[in-house]
């Protein structure tokens, strides 16, 4: 049976979408009139779905403007230093949370091996991540860890920590080395849990990050395509 959906709900989407356009335009969105008259639905439905996104802090209302979009951009400062992505958000006096969703060892599949420079087998630490940004859920974050090069840290309370920060207390001093960039449709766990709406696509920052030249994180991180600005910088 297919899940019923309110009609505000169905709105709602098609808003947050519009917004986006406009907002990258500068434009704010149009009246509830305008609104209701380009979706085909009562002012009452529209006045339901602006709520409940005002509610969620996806849209504002400002005075003598109306309903604009919230600046939910995160950038994401890439840089060949230990300066990961909590510190990066620390610096621009941003709150940073992050709930653990799940933690565990296990042993690495020919791919892993290979990435991780280790035999296939060898014991690798799981943590699955959901980070948020002034309270606001930000991305999914999965990394792997050989467990031989810090065996400690399976048994840190990662919640609400740096990663990057943690294994500097066992003397590890992670740079990042490589870093892909991709985007593709958006599957049901990360569509849950970071709020996707439609189109649902998520980028994944994949990144390689090094100790005394050999591999120490295997990362991915993804996040809403729409509502991501990536931000690079290069060192000489």
């Amino acid at each position: 049976m297919e899940e019923f959906i309110p009609k505000y709900k169905r709105v709602s989407n098609d808003i947050q979408h519009l917004a986006k356009i406009l907002s990258n335009q500068g434009k704010p969105l149009p009246s509830e009139r305008k609104l209701s008259e380009s979706l085909n639905v009562s002012r009452t439905t529209v006045k339901r779905a602006l709520e409940a996104l005002e509610r969620q802090g996806i849209v504002s209302y400002i005075e003598g403007k109306g309903f604009i979009l919230q600046d939910r951009d995160v950038k994401v400062v890439s840089s060949m230093h230990i300066s990961g992505f909590y510190d990066d958000i620390v610096s621009r006096k941003k709150k940073i949370s992050s709930e653990v969703l799940q933690k565990n060892v296990i042993q690495a599949d020919k791919e892993l091996s290979t990435v991780l420079e280790i035999a296939e087998g060898d014991y690798v630490f799981n943590l699955l991540r959901l980070r948020s940004v002034d309270n606001m859920v930000y991305s999914l974050t999965e990394s792997f860890i050989p467990l031989d090069r810090c065996p400690e840290i399976g048994s840190i309370d990662l919640t609400d920590k740096s990663l990057w920060k943690t294994l500097s207390q066992f003397g590890i001093q992670p740079q990042i080395v490589s870093q892909r960039v991709s985007a593709r449709m958006a599957n049901y766990t990360e569509i849950d849990y970071l709020n996707i709406s439609k189109p649902a696509v998520v980028m994944v920052v994949n990144n390689l990050a090094c100790w005394e030249n050999k591999p120490i994180e295997l990362s991915y991180v993804y996040t809403d395509v729409l509502s991501t600005n990536l931000e690079y910088r290069f060192t000489n």
